[in-house]
């Protein structure tokens, strides 16, 4: 890596200002949600196994979208240098302030 060079080989210039790197985030979130709801147990219902198989790791792929924009918004604003255990406390926040949000949603609905 040369030394005019702005950012470092693991985090290519994406983005700029709140969505500095979001790509990355964005793609850890995802793989996340998907890799949940594909080891979660599947609920009982009337409909086909992988029917509601898709339907839940659908779901948490779109809990896993809502957790990288809430993240890179965060970690842009309050970690602009990047500080491992801001970094981390980030990453419990998003989860956490996500999964009320998602969960008071679903007790709303229904």
């Amino acid at each position: 890596m040369h030394s005019t060079t702005p950012h470092d080989e693991h985090w290519p210039p994406v983005g700029a200002g709140l969505w500095t790197r979001w790509w990355g985030y964005l793609a850890r979130w995802l793989l996340f949600g998907v890799v949940i709801g594909v080891f979660a147990p599947v609920v009982d219902g009337p409909e086909p196994w992988w029917q509601r198989k898709l339907y839940q790791v659908a779901v948490q792929a779109l809990f896993g979208l809502a957790c990288a924009v809430v993240f890179t918004l965060a970690e842009n604003t309050w970690n602009r240098a990047r500080v491992q255990w801001k970094s981390w406390a980030i990453v419990v926040g998003t989860w956490l302030l996500v999964q009320v949000v998602y969960a008071t949603g679903m007790a709303l609905v229904g």
